[in-house]
């Protein structure tokens, strides 16, 4: 091979070139700082390939299935990525425009550049604030719902109101069918569970013995109440009597009464007996308590006796008519379990036409507009984000984090640019392509030139055209 011949390229080199859209040939003739800015360039690329296409395809994944997000996010990322492909193929003709003064052409010709950095910056600064804010966005857009649907819902609460008075009043009888099933059925274990030591010849001894009990408790207690009284009518006497031989001794000790005052034998028995008297009262009064608690103790045993009769004679009507009331008690269950499967066909049937009725109803306020659907599109949560930059309480945050986003993703398109402007040095691959450009531009006019000269030169009159070299006579 001949040493003057260029080094083969490698593959890589050849990769990076194209997705810069750089010339090779100049490439390959240029420093190691150009390739290092081309491989930059390309790595720039590959980030923001990276970075378009998360973000969009978050961002639609909100409204659209994983493999339509994907799938939308990889074709517009790759439509960006070779858009800023052709944008960095010509930033090798980018140099500073402010060194020899003020070159309006230049100035005009980055203004498209500009603009479509600011368009793509502001699409996908929108687009990041909507997925970063899609909780927010979710909020306002379940609130826009609720909102639009207040008389939907209000309707269609009155109407099954409505219907459910007739579905109310049929689960209102289930309910009362199934208490009196449950209490039926406990009856019934009651009457099963009957103690077996129980039979009729006992329960029917036992009443007789408790019976007699009870009547010797009342004639107990009858004469207890008679005692009390009999001791309440001689308490009542036996006062009235210390009553009187007081006053006597008062009136024989005194003379009240027109005799001489004396205390002869008249005054001593009148104080020893109203003395008598005094001491016989606490006695009896005392007889009147022990009588009272007796008859409170009879008292007490008759209600214990009553009451263990009553058990007995429940028991005794139960075990007399057990297989009557067992028979009885089936057949009713029978009826009530039919009654109630009765009920429930009912209660479905009810429910169903409730149901259908409820559709009729909702598709009728649906024509007519009353009912808001919820979406989740792109422009649906765009106009959700202007409301919540509209809110009193979050609006200011809201487009203060918008203002960020926009500014974040401006620089990040416009950087490069920039750099390239102020404070990039011409490159050598720069000068390299302005020179080929330059003896292309030349080449191609002095061709061009001679190609008219021939041609004006052929129309003159007289003229003989000159035989034209074959490719072989050329060479």
């Amino acid at each position: 091979m001949n040493e003057n011949s260029p080094a083969k390229e490698s593959l890589w080199f050849k990769f990076c070139a194209f997705l810069s859209l750089t010339d090779t040939d100049v490439l390959a003739e240029s420093g190691r700082y150009d390739r290092m800015l081309a491989y930059a360039m390309v790595f720039r690329q590959v980030v923001t390939f990276a970075f378009t296409f998360l973000l969009f395809s978050y961002g639609v994944s909100i409204f659209l299935s994983p493999v339509a997000a994907y799938t939308v996010g990889f074709i517009f990322a790759l439509t960006l990525f070779f858009l800023d492909q052709a944008i960095i193929g010509s930033d090798w003709a980018l140099r500073n425009p402010f060194k020899n003064g003020l070159p309006i052409r230049q100035l005009i010709g980055l203004v498209p550049r500009l603009v479509y950095s600011l368009i793509i910056a502001i699409g996908l600064a929108t687009l990041a604030e909507i997925s970063l804010q899609s909780n927010a966005i979710d909020e306002q857009i379940q609130k826009d719902v609720v909102q639009n649907n207040q008389e939907y819902f209000a309707r269609m609460a009155t109407y099954e109101q409505e219907l459910d008075t007739t579905v109310n009043a049929t689960e209102a009888k289930i309910a009362q069918l199934q208490q009196e099933i449950l209490n039926l059925r406990t009856a019934q274990e009651q009457i099963r569970n009957t103690d077996e030591s129980y039979d009729q010849d006992t329960v029917a001894n036992s009443i007789d013995n408790y019976q007699v009990t009870l009547e010797e408790l009342q004639r107990d207690q009858k004469n207890t109440i008679n005692a009390i009284g009999a001791l309440n009518e001689r308490l009542a006497q036996t006062r009235q009597d210390y009553q009187y031989w007081f006053n006597e001794s008062i009136l024989e000790r005194t003379g009240q009464d027109g005799r001489p005052a004396t205390e002869g034998p008249k005054y001593d028995r009148a104080v020893k007996t109203y003395t008598q008297l005094a001491e016989m009262i606490p006695i009896i009064e005392s007889e009147i308590t022990d009588t009272k608690a007796q008859l409170a103790s009879i008292e007490a045993n008759i209600l214990s006796t009553t009451e263990t009769l009553n058990e007995y004679q429940l028991k005794s009507n139960t075990l007399s008519e057990k297989t009557t009331t067992l028979t009885i008690n089936d057949e009713r269950l029978k009826q009530l379990n039919a009654d109630l499967q009765q009920q429930q066909l009912l209660l479905t049937q009810q429910i169903d036409d409730k149901q259908n009725k409820l559709a009729t109803y909702r598709t009728k306020l649906v024509n007519d507009g009353l009912f808001y659907e919820q979406k989740t599109g792109m422009l649906v949560r765009y106009l959700a984000l202007k409301k919540i930059h509209g809110d009193p309480e979050l609006g200011e945050a809201a487009i203060l984090f918008s203002y960020m986003l926009k500014i974040f993703f401006i620089a990040i398109e416009l950087m490069p640019v920039i750099i390239k402007l102020f404070f990039s040095p011409f490159s050598f691959y720069s000068l390299k392509m302005y020179r080929k450009m330059h003896v292309a531009l030349m080449e191609e006019k002095a061709k061009l030139e001679a190609a008219t000269r021939r041609f004006e030169e052929r129309d003159k009159p007289g003229r003989i055209e000159p035989e034209m070299p074959t490719v072989t006579q050329q060479i």
